[in-house]
């Protein structure tokens, strides 16, 4: 298995993919700061690449 950070554009995009793994049924966790209560980061269970790698293709890697 590997870890792999992505990069998204933003807090709305963010919660557009969280809501997308959770209509695919993708276990994953939307991390949200507080007390700003910003979206900062989503984490996914360990999954088999091809399963998930639908939802993330359109990611870029994070520099």
């Amino acid at each position: 298995m590997h870890k792999v950070t992505l990069e998204v554009k933003g807090e709305v995009q963010m919660v557009k993919l969280s809501e997308k793994l959770r209509e695919g049924g993708i276990a994953h966790k939307l991390w949200v700061e507080q007390p700003e209560n910003t979206p900062t980061c989503i984490a996914t269970k360990p999954y088999p690449k091809a399963e998930v790698a639908a939802f993330f293709k359109k990611l870029k890697l994070c520099k």
